[in-house]
């Protein structure tokens, strides 16, 4: 919501000249926030709460996401990534880096936005275009951007942020009306505490559960917890090479067994499988253990009991 107030009303750039002594108050080219309409591509937790925030400034907001979603507030979702382009006075990305989202915004998409619209990365550098992004700000055809992640960046604090990253660095530092910020999107004390919590349940929940959900290289597959009061269930954990064979495998081993939830997620080449069965006696768990661990596809099986 800064970057879109100060996008609007260029105080960005009168800022920094002031600093170089320049007093130039104007209006041209400056606008309120309210009235306008702004478009959010991906919502999830971060663009749904974006949303609330929008409306608190008196702003329209739209979205859209590969799935439907129930909106916050009078928000509403548009059927395609084009329609939301073509409405929106301001466009703000919060996706994940994917194949299918890599330069998901470029030549084409740029051009579907309003002639005079802003556009905003705080997601992954790799989902914008940044030579198209660059020829869309020089001709005008947008009014500013602010971009917080880089196809390239630095490796550390005090690196030079200049071509060695991509011929595009120093053309994007020289065009007037572009807030560039070094990836400080959750740099502040309170998201840094709130990050350690929720890493450290994460690894509660998958040693505990079994749980990966949130994973960013890693298959998400997660089941409820098993009751405390069945003794007798067992939950198999079971990390494997995406190969094919491996569930007839696995249900082989499992079959004496009832089998009462099973879950299979793959990514790349690994695929992570859990499964809970019942009725198993304690001289049985390292037995399924061990006829698991010993099929062609296995890197790491743990049982939960």
């Amino acid at each position: 919501m800064s970057e879109i107030v100060a996008l609007s009303r260029q105080y960005f750039e009168r800022g920094w000249e002031m600093r170089q002594g320049i007093w130039n108050k104007q209006s041209k080219g400056c606008w309120e926030v309210r009235g306008k309409t702004l478009g959010i591509i991906g919502y999830g937790h971060i663009g749904s709460q974006l949303s609330v925030l929008a409306e608190a400034f008196g702003m329209r907001v739209l979205f859209h996401d590969v799935i439907n979603i129930m909106p916050l507030g009078q928000a509403r979702q548009v059927e395609s990534l084009h329609a939301l382009l073509r409405q929106s006075d301001f466009v703000t990305l919060h996706v994940p880096e994917l194949p299918e989202t890599t330069n998901m915004i470029s030549r084409g998409e740029l051009a579907q936005m309003k002639r005079g619209s802003y556009f905003i990365n705080n997601a992954r550098g790799k989902v914008v275009d940044i030579p198209a992004l660059i020829d869309s700000l020089e001709s005008g055809h947008l009014a500013g951007a602010a971009i917080d992640v880089f196809p390239a960046e630095p490796g550390a604090n005090g690196a030079p942020f200049d071509d060695s990253l991509g011929p595009w660095a120093t053309t994007l530092r020289q065009i007037p009306n572009v807030i560039l910020t070094p990836h400080i999107g959750g740099s502040t004390e309170e998201a840094q505490r709130m990050i350690g919590d929720e890493v450290s349940l994460a690894l509660a929940r998958y040693l505990n559960n079994g749980s990966t959900v949130g994973a960013v290289n890693f298959p998400e597959v997660d089941l409820r917890a098993l009751p405390d009061e069945q003794d007798s269930n067992v939950r198999v954990c079971h990390v494997h090479n995406n190969i094919p064979g491996v569930l007839r495998q696995v249900n082989e081993v499992l079959s004496p067994y009832n089998v009462e939830k099973q879950y299979s997620e793959a990514k790349g080449e690994i695929a992570y499988l859990m499964a809970d069965i019942s009725e198993v006696s304690p001289q049985d768990v390292n037995r399924l253990r061990e006829q698991i661990s010993q099929t062609n596809a296995n890197i790491l099986t743990r049982l939960l009991v």
